[in-house]
């Protein structure tokens, strides 16, 4: 209850700073009512089951969730389907649900450690029977729920809590908890408040230096189950002493800030050395070389895509130089055409299968571009600038064309040359240039979109891009606070020759809620039982809720 009532809470209010207080004012309650409750709160707050990369899913669809709904309600399943239409949100029509229902007994009451253990255990759950099973443990949460604890569960299960808690709130949550209330006090405590008394610039000054620990050793081992007892048995100033970058334990990825112009870039970077490296059309792949010999790839999002990719798995031993026994490897993996011996675009990538691959069919070939080491012989690099990084990528191994190459760049703060370069990148198949400080300020921020690192895509220079006209010829119900009105729409453009509407996109994002309801007021008066004749739309594009009429000169 305690963990729903602050999630009630962060729910109505839109301040970031006021969320973070509210959720840690939980956290250090937890710290010294039930220390051991930590980890599985801050897992709900997440809504994950583990961290990331293990990948570890609920797997509970809407229908199995309405059908569980209405089976420990005892309402039929077409009200619930048609009152979720209606408000969006599955959760607020469990909560109602369960509010209006009278039992004999109350079960006894749910606690988060045993919430967080049944939703594991429904995400461990495979095979035939598999769904029943889900339905019956969803029932034994929703009969015991009080209040608002349907509406989260419900969400919960549902993959989206739908708080607007990110997970830096979290970790700063979690770091301003252990600063102000000590872990290992016991009860009662001797410190309820480790800031009292200083001025409230230096408290916050304070909290932020601890919070900066937290998040840095957060990047290098996301992994709360090996973070959280360190935390609560050391200290939030002994985080980096036990736990470090691990070959096999993804890293989060250094992301770019996007500029406009090589003028803006220069701007940007004064008197900085920097480099400028092409931008590949690929997919992240960060490799991890283990001291076994185990190799692994892992996505942007710190997904295990080892299984997609075991020709990059078998040529990375064949690459590496001997002196390399464990490192971590940032780079683009990206579809080679082995025939023209070019890079090909994204859209090909994309048609590989997704895991448990064969090496033996495989269609789309691809070849690594590493542009960084972060990681070599039991030595974390992130701290070093990017010069000593790429050398020692550089001596740690050797190129073969179409399977292992190294990022293409030059170093250069002529306007001229880096506009030209940027130039051939394009005509070389790629998006554009990075651009990066070398030596000052060149550490790896990890997780962090950074100036340090800036992006040069042709798309996003001054004067590219081109307008379109197109019409709305379909909408989507939105859901959440879009509830009741549409929160999405389906463009087409009109092509002459065939005489017909072609869809081109959805959008969705951008709409203020002022003209989400001038939309939908218009639009539901037009609405149409089927598609127009001329209508040509790709079919997972259909919009569930409703056509528009549309015609040629509109």
């Amino acid at each position: 209850m305690a963990v729903a009532r602050t999630f009630e809470k962060i729910e109505e209010e839109s301040g970031r700073l006021r969320n973070i207080e509210t959720l840690s004012n939980l956290l250090r309650s937890v710290l010294l009512l039930s220390p051991d409750d930590l980890l599985c709160c801050v897992y709900l707050c997440l809504n994950q089951l583990g961290p990331a990369y293990l990948g570890l899913e609920l797997g509970v669809g809407e229908t199995v969730l309405m059908k569980a709904v209405a089976q420990a309600t005892g309402r039929q399943l077409d009200k619930i389907k048609a009152d979720a239409q209606e408000k969006g949100d599955l959760g607020l029509v469990a909560e109602s649900s369960r509010s209006n229902q009278r039992i004999m007994f109350q079960p006894a009451s749910l606690t988060a450690g045993g919430v967080f253990r049944k939703l594991k255990e429904i995400g461990s759950m495979s095979g035939n029977s598999a769904m029943n099973k889900k339905i019956d443990i969803i029932k034994g949460l929703f009969v015991a729920c009080r209040f608002s604890e349907a509406r989260y569960i419900v969400r919960s299960l549902a993959g989206k809590l739908r708080i607007g808690l990110a997970e830096q709130s979290v970790l700063s949550a979690l770091s301003q908890a252990v600063c102000l209330t000590p872990p290992g006090q016991g009860f009662p405590p001797t410190v309820i408040d480790a800031g009292k008394g200083m001025s409230a610039e230096s408290r916050r000054a304070w909290i932020e230096a601890k919070s900066l620990i937290l998040k840095q050793t957060y990047c290098e081992m996301p992994n709360y189950d090996i973070l959280i007892p360190v935390l609560l048995k050391e200290g939030i100033d002994e985080l980096p002493n036990h736990c470090k970058l691990t070959p096999g334990v993804p890293l989060r990825p250094m992301l770019a800030h996007p500029t406009k112009g090589v003028g803006e870039v220069m701007k940007r970077f004064d008197e900085a050395a920097f480099t400028c490296e092409y931008k590949y059309d690929g997919e992240r792949a960060q490799i991890h070389i283990l001291e076994n010999g185990e190799v692994r790839v892992f996505s942007r999002n710190q997904e295990d895509n080892t299984t997609k990719y075991p020709d990059i798995i078998s040529r990375i031993p064949k690459v590496k130089k001997d002196s390399v026994v464990s490192c971590v490897l940032d780079a683009e993996a990206v579809a080679w055409d082995r025939e023209k011996k070019q890079i090909q675009p994204f859209q090909v990538l994309t048609t590989r299968k997704r895991k448990d691959v064969d090496a033996s069919e495989i269609k789309v070939q691809v070849c690594v571009y590493a542009f960084d080491l972060l990681y070599l012989n039991g030595e974390s690099l992130v701290r070093q600038p990017l010069c000593r990084r790429r050398a020692l990528l550089r001596e740690s191994f050797s190129e073969v064309e179409g399977e292992f190459v190294f990022a293409r760049y030059i170093d250069s703060d002529n306007t001229d040359s880096i506009a030209e370069f940027l130039e051939q990148s394009v005509r070389d198949s790629c998006e554009g240039l990075m651009v990066k400080t070398l030596e000052r300020d060149a550490t790896y921020e990890i997780a962090k979109r950074s100036h340090n690192w800036l992006k040069l895509k042709k798309d996003y220079l001054d004067g590219v891009g081109d307008t379109m006209d197109l019409c709305v010829i379909g909408a989507y119900l939105g859901k959440g606070k879009r509830a009741g009105a549409y929160g999405g729409f389906l463009l087409a453009c009109y092509d002459e020759e065939n005489e017909e509407f072609q869809s081109v996109c959805k959008i969705g994002t951008g709409f203020k809620d002022e003209d989400l309801e001038q939309h939908f007021n218009f639009l539901k008066e037009h609405i149409l039982p089927k598609p127009r004749p001329y209508y040509r739309v790709d079919h997972q594009q259909s919009p569930r809720c409703g056509w528009m009429p549309c015609r040629s000169g509109r």
